[in-house]
C-alpha cells in the first residue's frame, strides 16, 4: 500500500518553482540578466533563486518574473502555485488578475494600476 502511494507520488509531482521558472526562461529565450534587470532585483537575489533550488522568494518577486516573462495566465497561475502562491480576491491580486487577463505585462503600467486602485506597488 506504501509503495503505491510513493508511486502516485512520483508519477503525480509537480516541477518545483525553480525548475519552473528557469524552464520558462529558457523557452522565451532569454539571459537571467534581461530578466532580474527587467523586473529590477539585483543580481545576488536572483543568483539565489538560480543555485538555490528550495528558495522561494516572497509572491510580489514571482508576480515580477512572470510578468516580465509576458506568461499566458494559465502559466502564471502555474509558476506561482508551485511557489505555494496563489491569486486571492483580494483587491491587489484582483487587480494582477486584470492586468493577466487584459495582456498588460508591462511591469509601470501594472504598478500604475496597482498605486491608483491600492496604493500599493510591486
Amino acid at each position: 500500500m506504501k509503495e503505491d502511494c510513493f508511486k502516485y507520488l512520483s508519477h503525480s509531482k509537480l516541477k518545483s518553482f525553480n525548475e519552473m521558472l528557469f524552464s520558462f526562461i529558457d523557452k522565451k529565450g532569454v539571459k537571467d540578466s534581461e530578466i532580474y534587470k527587467k523586473v529590477d532585483i539585483d543580481r545576488k537575489l536572483f543568483s539565489k533563486i538560480r543555485c538555490n533550488s528550495n528558495y522561494i522568494p516572497r509572491k510580489n518577486v514571482i508576480i515580477k518574473l512572470c510578468l516580465a516573462l509576458d506568461l499566458s495566465k494559465e502559466d502564471f497561475t502555474k509558476l506561482l502555485n508551485s511557489a505555494g502562491y496563489s491569486l486571492t480576491s483580494n483587491k491587489f491580486d484582483l487587480v494582477i488578475s486584470y492586468c493577466l487577463e487584459n495582456n498588460i505585462h508591462d511591469l509601470k503600467v501594472v504598478n500604475d494600476y496597482l498605486y491608483t486602485y491600492t496604493d500599493a506597488v510591486l
